[in-house]
C-alpha cells in the first residue's frame, strides 16, 4: 500500500484520503477512523450515518479514496485504510484541516503592480 501518510484539507472543503492497494484478490478495504475506531466504509459501502463520508474505487491506478465532504476541524486526525488479510494490512494516514485561506490584493501606487497578502 502507497500514497500519502500526510494529508491537508482545507476547512469547508473536500479531504480526499488514498490508498494504492495491488492484487487486491477477494479482499475488501475499509476506512477507520482512529479516534473512535469507527469503521467508516467497507469496500463502496459506507457504515455510518455521516453522509459526508463515501469511499470510491478507481480501477485503472488501483487506488481506493475515502472522500470526506465539507471537513471540519473535528474531522483531523489519524485514519486507517486497512485490508482484510490475516493479520490485518493497513495504512495510516493523518489528516489536518486547516482554516480557509483569505486573500487581499492591494494596489500599489498607480501601477498595475498588486501585493498579494495571505
Amino acid at each position: 500500500m502507497t500514497l500519502a501518510r500526510n494529508v491537508t484539507a482545507l476547512s469547508g472543503k473536500s479531504a480526499y484520503l488514498s490508498c494504492r492497494v495491488i492484487n487486491l484478490g477477494n479482499k475488501t478495504v475499509s476506512f477507520v477512523r482512529h479516534r473512535d475506531l469507527h469503521i467508516l466504509t467497507v469496500g463502496t459501502y459506507t457504515y455510518t450515518s455521516d453522509q459526508r463520508f463515501t469511499a470510491t474505487y478507481h480501477r485503472d491506478i488501483n487506488e481506493w479514496t475515502l472522500q470526506i465532504k465539507w471537513a471540519q476541524k473535528r474531522d483531523a486526525g489519524a485514519y486507517e485504510c486497512q485490508i482484510s488479510t490475516q493479520p490485518v494490512k493497513s495504512f495510516s494516514i493523518d489528516l489536518n484541516i486547516v482554516g480557509k485561506l483569505h486573500i487581499k490584493q492591494k494596489k500599489i501606487s498607480s501601477s498595475n503592480f498588486y501585493l498579494v497578502e495571505y
